[in-house]
């Protein structure tokens, strides 16, 4: 073998060796995301589970003020036809 191939196959050896290096420090960066991404949506699904026991009570205060507000109006009209009655 010459001088040029023994230089072509110690750069390919070299390259070879960085890449299965980077191939395995990239497998690693990889893996973290992965549990990173996994501690993310568990944090993600409490938040969503927290909000929606905010939610509700707020849903319930609000049917109430609905219900109290109808019961308000129905009050009115009753007060309308007792005067009515009262005028006639």
């Amino acid at each position: 073998m010459d001088l040029t191939q023994i230089v072509l196959l110690s750069i390919i050896i070299i390259l070879s060796i960085f890449l299965v290096i980077l191939g395995v420090q990239l497998y690693f960066v990889l893996r973290d995301l992965r549990l990173s991404l996994k501690r993310m949506n568990h944090f993600f699904d409490e938040a969503n589970q927290l909000v929606d026991e905010v939610k509700k009570p707020i849903a319930k205060a609000g049917t109430l003020v609905t219900a109290l507000t109808t019961g308000a109006g129905i009050v009115n009209i009753l007060k309308g036809f007792k005067e009515r009655k009262k005028n006639e």
